[in-house]
C-alpha cells in the first residue's frame, strides 16, 4: 500500500477477521518468494493483542533481513489515540474507526486507561463495520454524521 510515496508492506502475526488481505498485506515470516520480490520500502508489523507482541518481536527480526526499516506499533503498544485513519492499512476494507478512547471509567477495560479517559473523533470515511471504542460517547453531530454515512 502506497503511502506518502512509500510502499509500505503490513505485516500482521495472524490473521483474524479484520486482516487486510490484499497482495501488500502478509500474516507471519517472511518467504523467500516475498524477500526476492521487494517492491516496499518499509514493514509495519501492526500488533492488535498484547499477547502477541513477543511473536511480533520476534517477526520483526526475521523481516529485517528484507534490508528495509521495519517498525512495530499497533494498539496492543500503545497507538490507539492516533488522531487519523487510514482505511485499508491495517484493517480490511470496509472496516472503519470513526473515534477512538472512552470517557468511561469501567472496571472491566482497558480503553479508558489508553486513553486517558478521553475521546477523540475522527474525520468519517466510508466503511459497513464501525470499530470504535465507544461510538456512543462521541457528540450527537458526530453520531448523526456517522449514522448519515451508513
Amino acid at each position: 500500500m502506497n503511502i506518502n510515496g512509500k510502499e509500505i508492506l503490513r505485516v500482521f502475526p495472524r490473521k483474524t477477521k479484520a486482516t487486510p488481505d490484499d497482495p501488500m498485506a502478509v500474516i507471519g515470516a517472511p518467504t523467500r518468494a516475498i524477500l526476492n520480490a521487494g517492491g516496499f520500502d518499509e514493514v509495519h508489523i501492526s500488533v492488535t493483542f498484547t499477547y502477541d507482541i513477543p511473536k511480533a518481536e520476534m517477526l520483526a527480526k526475521k523481516w529485517e533481513k528484507a534490508g528495509v526499516p521495519v517498525i512495530v506499533g499497533g494498539p496492543a503498544f500503545g497507538d490507539r489515540m492516533t488522531p487519523s485513519f487510514t482505511p485499508g492499512l491495517y484493517v480490511k476494507k470496509g472496516y472503519t474507526f470513526t473515534s477512538r478512547g472512552c470517557p468511561n471509567h469501567c472496571w472491566f477495560c482497558s480503553v479508558w486507561k489508553a486513553a486517558n479517559g478521553r475521546i477523540i473523533e475522527l474525520p468519517i470515511t466510508d466503511g459497513w463495520n464501525i470499530l470504535d471504542d465507544n461510538i456512543l460517547a462521541t457528540s450527537p453531530e458526530h453520531f448523526k454524521a456517522v449514522i448519515e454515512m451508513l
